[in-house]
Formats: C-alpha cells, structure tokens, sequence
C-alpha cells in the first residue's frame, strides 16, 4: 500500500464512525410515544435541541461529503497505481 493509499484509508474509517455517530445522535422525528397518546411535548429546552438537530445534520452532510470524496480518490489513486 502507498501513503496516499494508507492516507484516503484513515480518512475513510474516521469519516465512517463518525457518520454511524453523528446518525445515531440525531432525534427520531414523530415516532415517540407522544404521538400514540396525543400528548403535547412542550419541553422548555426545544431551542437547544433544534440547535442541536441543525449542527447534527450540518455535520452528517459535512462527514458525508468527505466520505464520498475520499472514496473517488482512493478509486483514482487505485486505477492509477499510485
């Protein structure tokens, strides 16, 4: 293996743990108990947790972009023999 090989392959696996945590972090949307028995969940901290959704979501799309071009270069670096 080469080091831009080795280099794309860190990435790879760093840019996929990430995304498994970043998905399993974010909240389920309507599928909570709540909405079986109609009740209205007015919580006091729903500003913090849209902030939390937001930067959650920026940051899948963040990992996920770099994932996807990572794995175009290690496929270049590959076909080209590097």
């Amino acid at each position: 293996m080469s080091i831009p090989m080795i280099i794309f392959a860190v990435i790879l696996l760093v840019c996929s743990v990430a995304l498994i945590a970043v998905v399993a972090l974010q909240s389920n949307r309507g599928g909570d108990m709540a909405a079986i028995t109609g009740r209205n969940n007015n919580a006091s901290g729903k500003g913090q947790a849209a902030k939390r959704d937001a930067l959650l979501k920026s940051l899948t799309i963040i990992f996920g972009l770099v994932f996807v071009v990572a794995v175009f270069a290690m496929n270049i670096i590959v076909s080209v023999g590097l």
